[in-house]
């Protein structure tokens, strides 16, 4: 049996995905959002399925960063705060929560991250999370097919991480959102910073909200929108919609490099998928 790992690298977080996407499908449940992160919170890999529900995002991505900082799963939490933990939301944001589907990853007598699952029954969250964990010390390769809408996300997603292999530059955040700005996709490169998901994120949603590269934004609402009005908004460079097949559409937001670099990355693996 191969040594189970140290830290979360993005092959095993994806790894984890395709372990609880394979459970679902194998078990005819509904389809949701996958998310897992590392030791601190921060996410690693996320995917939302195409008819997982969009508010599911966020929730799974809340449930797995619950599993990892309290290093325990929302069951158990439960029964710790007998029913309050959501009291501490107060300390959190509203991040913290108890719900099923929140499990921590341990490794080595050791919690190296978290596991979450939003989109069904709580038991269902918490069977595919709980598989999601157990795909993590399986040897075998774990292949799934997904929806359309995902399966271009994730073909957007490594294209731009072989653009970046190949061209030596900086470990990158992939992000992909729809037409809405709701994500479907985060991909954190090894090594790459955690303070770049939200700017991936953020760049992706700026560019589906107005439908043109984040960078142009400026051009049309004027430097005065520099201030806060919308948390999402960031008109740097490397956020660019799309539409693919005339029926296909979101965008990609790139972090990592300069952002005409980031820019770059994003329209080499777009110009691949078209």
């Amino acid at each position: 049996m191969k040594d189970v790992p140290n830290e979360i690298s993005l092959e095993i977080a994806r790894k984890i995905i395709n372990g609880m996407i394979k459970f679902a499908n194998d078990n005819k449940l509904l389809p949701g959002s996958y998310a897992v992160v590392d030791a601190g919170g921060h996410v690693v890999a996320f995917e939302r399925r195409d008819m997982g529900l969009p508010a599911t995002g966020d929730i799974a991505i809340d449930k797995a960063w619950t599993a990892a900082t309290m290093m325990s799963s929302g069951k158990m939490l439960e029964v710790i705060t007998m029913g309050q933990g959501w009291r501490l939301n107060v300390k959190h944001k509203g991040r913290l929560t108890i719900i099923p589907g929140t499990i921590p990853l341990i490794s080595h007598n050791k919690v190296i991250g978290g596991v979450g699952h939003s989109g069904g029954s709580a038991d269902d969250d918490e069977k595919i999370s709980q598989a999601g964990m157990s795909a993590m010390y399986r040897e075998d390769k774990i292949e799934v097919e997904v929806e359309e809408a995902l399966t271009i996300s994730r073909n957007i997603a490594l294209e731009s991480i072989k653009y970046v292999e190949n061209k030596k530059l900086k470990p990158v955040v992939v992000s992909t959102v729809d037409k809405y700005g709701w994500i479907n996709l985060i991909y954190r490169m090894d090594g790459a910073n955690y303070g770049l998901l939200e700017i991936a994120r953020d760049r992706a949603w700026t560019a589906a909200a107005f439908g043109i590269p984040s960078d142009k934004v400026l051009d049309i609402i004027g430097d005065d929108a520099k201030i806060n009005w919308n948390e999402r908004l960031n008109t740097s460079a490397g956020g660019i919609p799309y539409i693919l097949k005339n029926k296909i559409s979101g965008a990609i937001g790139i972090a990592g490099n300069t952002p005409s670099e980031d820019k770059k990355i994003a329209e080499a693996a777009l110009k691949k998928i078209k």
